[in-house]
């Protein structure tokens, strides 16, 4: 006689997926507590900064887009745009706004950008006359993507775009070489007009390594002079645009006589190549002033001590947060300046994106 399994030893359908299903939530549940308590990297750029830009400023075909500016299209932006892209390893967003770069901005007689595309009729070149820092960015930003991917291609177009720059972009001064600002239009009677913002000095330390040639140390030493010497008002800061004389220097006629939208960026490029120049003390001083401890101003007019109506963008105050930390010693990280919000113009994304790198290139832990 076949003995009949015991009732309580039969098995039961379902019972295995039961155990499996809560197997599965456990595990979920580990990992998210996991993900909760272990220490993140305070240096780690954001990814959802990245996507967020890529999604309001970065159009299909590769162009960013200058919301606050009419949806212009500038050298400048391509070159930012690239410059993250890299930062974020993005390959397929580098390249898509290399290639629309390349195709609607490089001049047709050397190699350098003209610097504004607008998209009205269909989108054309508003104006072909370059603009030193946007040729500037792009060859950086291709460099930094030749050493992230190490594709040829990048490396020589960065060192184009550099021989045209050295060759062409700049002139002599009694403070020494200068950039010009662009080919045309920056050389009067009566001196030459500068624009301080344009000297991006982590890109000359690191283009001057990659493409070696005698006029980067002259070119850097007239930077440091200019930026040295064009000091303006009550506390001394950079002016967006300045006019250098045969023995002086003053703000530029036909500017805006402020320190502002343009020389905010003064102070990060000097702390993104040298954290403990002390050319960041006047910034620095200014930010720790009675004047603002109670309105961070987006413009000082220079020549009346006063400030403009607006207050700082967010990535302006991402900016100040660099100089302030440099010049007191403290290292700050990327955690600390806020994620992108979705009201962010442009600029303002872009100034606290590349701050953001630059805090985690100057003040991340080295790893072996």
């Amino acid at each position: 006689m076949k003995r009949r399994p015991h009732p309580t030893s039969k098995p039961r359908p379902g019972r295995p997926r039961r155990r499996l299903a809560v197997g599965a939530v456990a595990l979920l549940l580990l990992g998210a507590l996991i993900w909760l308590i272990w220490p993140r990297d305070p240096f780690a750029l954001p990814g959802s900064d990245w996507r967020l830009f890529k999604k309001r400023f970065l159009a299909t075909d590769g162009r960013v887009i200058d919301d606050g500016n009419a949806g212009i299209t500038h050298s400048e932006g391509q070159g930012y745009g690239m410059l993250l892209a890299a930062a974020f390893r993005d390959r397929a967003a580098f390249d898509r706004i290399w290639t629309w770069t390349h195709d609607h901005l490089k001049r047709k007689d050397d190699f350098l950008f003209s610097w504004k595309w607008t998209p009205e009729n269909g989108g054309s070149v508003g104006d072909v006359n370059n603009a030193t820092d946007g040729d500037l960015l792009i060859a950086w930003a291709l460099l930094r993507g030749f050493n992230t991917w190490h594709d040829y291609k990048y490396k020589q177009a960065a060192g184009q775009i550099v021989i045209t720059i050295l060759e062409k972009t700049t002139t002599e001064t009694y403070l020494g070489t200068q950039l010009l600002p662009g080919l045309v239009g920056f050389q009067k009677p009566e001196g030459v007009v500068l624009n301080p913002s344009y000297y991006v000095l982590p890109a000359f330390t690191e283009l001057a390594t990659a493409f070696p040639s005698d006029k980067w140390k002259p070119l850097r030493a007239g930077a440091l002079a200019l930026l040295g010497t064009a000091q303006f008002g009550k506390w001394k800061l950079s002016p967006d645009w300045t006019l250098v004389g045969e023995h002086w220097v003053e703000l530029a006629p036909g500017h805006d006589e402020i320190f502002g939208y343009n020389a905010i960026r003064v102070p990060l490029h000097i702390a993104w190549d040298d954290p403990d120049s002390p050319l960041l003390k006047t910034f620095s001083d200014f930010w720790q002033s009675a004047a603002t401890a109670n309105w961070d101003p987006a413009t000082v007019n220079l020549r009346y001590d006063s400030f403009g109506p607006y207050a700082a963008l967010p990535g302006m105050l991402a900016v100040r947060e660099l100089t302030l930390a440099c010049a007191k010693k403290n290292k700050l990280t990327v955690a600390e300046i806020p994620r992108l919000d979705t009201e962010e113009s442009y600029y303002s994304a872009s100034l606290k994106l590349l701050t953001k790198v630059a805090i985690r290139e100057r003040f991340a832990p080295k790893r072996n």
